[in-house]
């Protein structure tokens, strides 16, 4: 069977069809809304295009259920958002955050438990994606070294990282990568490094028995900035940024993994409501 090795993990080629032998899957995947996201000028993402045009975006989270525990990728807009009548401004007013009904609450009436969750890990520190990182304190939780010296370091707020969203997470939990790092040992989790938008952003890819999925984290932030492969003018590393974007395209072109673009409004409407469980 063709095999992709990327950083010492192998990956199949030619999945969704891969033997279940060779890589492990996941029980599955269930995508969870966690906020949405207004801005009045779309350009502030894609540099130069779409300038003054209104824009809207949500911000996903996910539960994985896996053999041997349950996995949540991204936590989403803060909680106490939910109790902002109107919403919180940030950037300078260009963005405004909502939440309908907070990440927390979202997985005990799906009858999780956040303290039962086993591992954790976020694309990167921005509060929209490490929100409710607090409530899973109990979790083993996975970072890029160079997010956690960013997020920690005594200049996080220069990085855009609110430390009170992240700071119940305990050090001695957290597993420092610096790299890839196969999550449950059989290749059906796998933490990908694609630094630029933060210092040690990262993506994940997740196998699941119709075949694997990559979550984005903010790689992009909607389809035609996948398309065009803009970048954003307020991301760390420009070049970092665009390495990574070709480096992720390559991965999805040789394995034939679905992009799920995570803040990509007009992907998630063409799916289910939230929550809904993949296999």
């Amino acid at each position: 069977m063709p095999m992709l090795v990327v950083a010492g993990v192998a990956l199949t080629t030619d999945a969704p069809h891969a033997a279940q032998n060779e890589q492990g899957t996941v029980e599955n995947l269930t995508v969870f809304e966690c906020g949405q996201i207004t801005g009045v000028d779309r350009s502030f993402w894609s540099p130069g295009v779409d300038v003054g045009v209104a824009h809207e975006m949500v911000a996903s989270c996910y539960l994985i259920r896996h053999s041997k525990g349950l996995m949540v990728w991204d936590t989403g807009i803060p909680a106490a958002v939910a109790n902002i009548e109107e919403g919180l401004q940030i950037a300078d007013g260009k963005i405004n955050l909502t939440v309908e009904q907070p990440f927390p609450e979202q997985l005990r009436s799906f009858g999780v438990d956040p303290g039962n969750v086993d591992f954790l890990a976020m694309s990167h520190m921005h509060a929209d994606h490490a929100g409710n990182a607090n409530i899973f304190s109990n979790a083993t939780w996975f970072i890029q070294q160079a997010e956690y010296d960013a997020a920690f370091g005594t200049h996080a707020a220069e990085f855009n990282f609110n430390a009170k969203t992240y700071d119940q997470l305990d050090p001695a939990k957290a597993e420092k990568l610096t790299g890839y790092h196969d999550v449950f040992g059989d290749r059906s989790v796998i933490i990908i490094p694609a630094p630029g938008h933060t210092p040690g952003h990262q993506v994940l890819w997740v196998n699941l028995k119709s075949g694997p999925v990559v979550l984005s984290g903010d790689l992009w932030h909607f389809e035609s900035n996948h398309e065009h492969q803009r970048v954003p003018g307020f991301n760390f590393d420009r070049e970092q940024t665009l390495s990574s974007m070709r480096m992720i395209d390559g991965l999805i072109a040789a394995t034939g993994a679905r992009l799920f673009i995570q803040h990509d409004k007009n992907l998630n409407v063409k799916i289910p409501h939230a929550p809904y469980s993949i296999q």
